[in-house]
């Protein structure tokens, strides 16, 4: 079975969602189809479902767009928008760290591969004992981090790359205008962290990074 890829961030809203709905959105034109799971959603609002990252997902992959749907991509949903951790303990919820890796592992996709989202950035809590760091390294995943270009991304950026042992696939996200080109701050990335892959996400061809979603 192919390893997971788990896509996280340097921190939240980011844009994570809108990265991968771009690539889901892309692979879906190409005739492909992938899994995806958003095992965990903060901030969900039931009454406003279109809105939800869960909704995005779904539709960016041509799925059905049902409630059982929600449920089969996001059986996690808290409605405060603050880590899931504290999330979960104002609904008095438990949310262990076990248990989403036991449902990431058991939904896998034997014959392709598998996206899955995290919440907030990678040293985010996922649940109340543990992170997102540590939820990809129980489930062997492949990271994806998004990362956006704006003044102190650099930083914010070389520092998740330390988390992750430098071993991670890196996306610039220019959401506005930076201090300098998403270029520029790829090559800055790149050159002092050697070991991971960095690029440059173009909305208007999200294609150019599919091979990061077929590569082991």
């Amino acid at each position: 079975m192919r390893r997971p890829i788990f896509f996280t961030g340097t921190g939240t809203d980011i844009g994570k969602t809108h990265v991968l709905c771009a690539l889901l959105t892309a692979r879906r034109a190409a005739g492909k189809t992938t899994r995806v799971l958003k095992p965990i959603a903060s901030g969900f609002d039931p009454d406003a479902l279109s809105a939800t990252d869960t909704i995005r997902l779904l539709r960016a992959n041509e799925q059905v767009l049902d409630a059982q749907a929600v449920h089969a991509m996001t059986p996690w949903r808290f409605k405060a928008a603050i880590s899931p951790d504290m999330a979960a303990r104002l609904e008095n919820r438990e949310l262990r760290l076990s248990a989403v890796v036991n449902w990431c592992l058991d939904h896998l996709d034997p014959a392709g591969p598998t996206l899955i989202e995290g919440a907030g950035g990678v040293m985010s809590p996922i649940a109340e004992d543990g992170l997102n760091l540590d939820l990809i390294r129980e489930l062997d995943a492949r990271p994806v981090m998004i990362a956006g270009n704006y003044l102190g991304t650099i930083s914010h950026t070389l520092t998740a790359l330390r988390a992750l042992d430098g071993r991670c696939t890196v996306i610039i996200n220019e959401q506005a205008p930076g201090p300098v080109s998403a270029t520029e701050t790829a090559l800055t990335i790149a050159r002092h962290a050697p070991r991971a892959d960095v690029r440059v996400f173009d909305p208007d061809n999200a294609g150019a990074l599919l091979d990061i979603l077929d590569s082991e």
